[in-house]
């Protein structure tokens, strides 16, 4: 089985800065590119993203060649089972940054993948704080407020269904005082998931209802 850890959480908790401080603290790590049909805008092939056709990425999907996949802004996303292998490969550890439906997506596909995902959590008053913050300055724009509303919505969301979802996380943990400590505890955690300790339902289960009783009175 090829082990892969993915970090899931809502919108402005801080999952892709401590994805990116995972890579910078143990080398063993390497950010899986996802693939897209969106028009390239400056950044390389090798970086984040694998750039095709519509048409490429509808055979992919046809030969089973995307673990997941969504469609964004009319564009298609995905992650490539080539890139998983060829991580793998050389030694090293897929890690991927995906939402609740993505990981869902993957958990259902994974054929000889192991997937060890992390849920962070932080109160949900946080979350819209952030997201104020990133979009303040901009906030009477409404497309920007349209923005701001729906992440605020859709993180009220996945909280309000996590009692649902929760089976598909190796394990959740509330965000840190640091990133550089979130991203060691989650490597903590994905040591043990390879060593095969198994999932704590019981804990899971309590933090999915916990965070669902905290948006009762947001939706």
């Amino acid at each position: 089985m090829k082990n892969i850890l993915i970090i899931a959480g809502p919108s402005a908790v801080g999952k892709t800065t401590v994805a990116h401080r995972m890579l910078e603290l143990d080398a063993r790590y390497e950010f899986v590119r996802s693939v897209t049909t969106r028009p390239c805008r400056g950044d390389q092939f090798n970086s984040e993203y694998i750039y095709i056709s519509e048409e490429e990425f509808r055979q992919l999907i046809k030969n089973e060649g995307v673990l997941e996949h969504t469609e964004y802004a009319g564009n298609l996303y995905g992650t490539p089972r080539s890139e998983i292998d060829r991580i793998t490969s050389e030694g090293r550890i897929p890690l991927l940054v995906l939402d609740i439906n993505g990981v869902k997506s993957l958990s259902a596909n994974k054929g000889d993948i192991s997937p060890c995902g992390v849920y962070i959590y932080d109160d949900i008053d946080v979350m819209e704080e952030r997201l104020y913050e990133r979009y303040k300055d901009d906030i009477n724009s409404p497309d920007t407020k349209r923005k701001y509303d729906s992440r605020c919505r859709q993180n009220a969301i996945d909280y309000r269904e996590m009692p649902e979802h929760e089976s598909v996380f190796y394990t959740f943990i509330r965000n840190c005082s640091s990133v550089s400590c979130c991203a060691e505890k989650i490597g903590e955690i994905f040591a043990e998931f390879c060593n095969g300790t198994p999932r704590d339902s019981e804990a899971n289960s309590a933090i999915a209802e916990h965070l669902a009783a905290s948006v009762a009175g947001k939706m």
